[in-house]
């Protein structure tokens, strides 16, 4: 039965590691059954850490919390320390992602604290890397670009290169968030040809993503294009719904800045349809805006603005600084208020270097 067990789990491993969610998934529920069945407490942890990755990874966010915690109890019984450091940091991701980022960052410190115990400095990066992201939604810009940038230095020093090139696609992210669209693009360029020699096709479709976004504030929307067909490939083999839809709602920004709206119209729908299903209140918001700004250019004031305070009541209420300016901003020009002093330093009081002018807006 051991022999059957360290099967599966190989063959469930290799599957995850090509971005075969589903069948990875499958073979690890089955592993998890064997070792529930034999009291194989090491192989049920080892089973419960893996599921609740891959549920994280393909947007079941809640299941993902709930095994990932059934995995930390099994981590108490079996005094794994890394074990739950490891757990803890999922659960924190999880959580970022249904966009209670302020609980993310209390669970990936929690895990720091037990890497820094243990003197684990890939670990220790990785929850850098976590906190990162949380910060990022948040819309604690600087902070995030500084915590990406010590995370990439501490994954170059255990000398773990997977760990660098997600360190620079949060480095091209948030710093096209933040304004600065050439440096996105660099580090994005970095990143993408660190995963192609790491054959990492989750890695290469998020940094195609990132070089489609970064293309795109530059308004070369040919290229931009280009690069999100190539990362929409991609996650439709291995059926990632999380990173595709923020995909889908790229091309439908892409497509409102070019007036193709009944292309915009069909992204946003299917996008729409994902965050509802993945419980992402982040895209969600991001839809909202998008979908503004395509009333206001058919010339449905009207709904543009109950969309755009829609969206901006849902990012006070999650804290999601950023895109509340974003929010406020479309909203004073769709109402015909101007920008005013007040709505025209709202980026800036968030240290982003972002002007909002007119309708349609390249949101970031």
């Amino acid at each position: 039965m051991e022999k059957r067990i360290a099967s599966l789990m190989v063959s469930a491993e290799a599957l995850r590691e090509r971005s075969n969610y589903p069948a990875s998934l499958k073979l690890f529920r089955l592993a998890l059954a064997l070792c529930r069945r034999r009291e194989h407490l090491q192989g049920v942890l080892d089973s419960l850490i893996a599921i609740g990755d891959i549920c994280r990874m393909t947007g079941a966010f809640d299941a993902a919390i709930s095994t990932y915690s059934e995995a930390l109890d099994m981590c108490r019984a079996l005094d794994d320390e890394l074990a739950a450091a490891d757990t803890l940091a999922g659960i924190g991701l999880s959580y970022r992602a249904l966009g209670k980022w302020e609980q993310a960052i209390r669970f990936t410190e929690e895990a720091r604290a037990i890497y820094h115990e243990a003197k684990d400095l890939k670990g220790i990066a990785f929850s850098i890397w976590a906190e990162a992201g949380a910060l990022r939604f948040g819309g604690k810009v600087p902070e995030a670009i500084r915590r990406f940038a010590e995370s990439k230095k501490m994954f170059e020093k255990a000398r773990f290169t997977p760990g660098i090139a997600y360190s620079l696609c949060g480095l091209g992210g948030t710093n096209r968030l933040a304004g600065n669209f050439a440096a996105s693009l660099s580090f994005y360029s970095e990143a993408n040809d660190l995963f192609r020699v790491l054959k990492d096709r989750f890695g290469q479709a998020y940094s195609y993503c990132g070089l489609g976004n970064a293309h795109r504030m530059a308004c070369d929307f040919r290229a931009s294009l280009k690069y999100f067909r190539k990362a929409e490939k991609l996650y439709a083999a291995f059926g990632d719904i999380v990173s595709f839809s923020y995909t889908l709602w790229s091309m439908a920004s892409l497509f409102t800045m070019t007036g193709k709206l009944d292309d915009a119209k069909d992204c946003i729908a299917r996008a729409q349809k994902n965050f509802r299903k993945t419980k992402d209140p982040r895209g969600l918001i991001y839809c909202q805006l998008t979908l503004g700004q395509m009333d206001f250019l058919k010339g449905r004031k009207a709904s543009s603005i109950r969309r755009f305070k829609a969206a901006f009541t849902e990012a006070e209420h999650f804290g999601f600084a950023l895109e509340r300016c974003h929010a406020e901003a479309l909203l004073a020009i769709a109402s015909g208020d101007g920008l005013g002093t007040a709505k025209k330093t709202c980026y800036r009081k968030i240290g982003v270097n972002l002007d909002c002018l007119s309708i349609p807006f390249n949101i970031p």
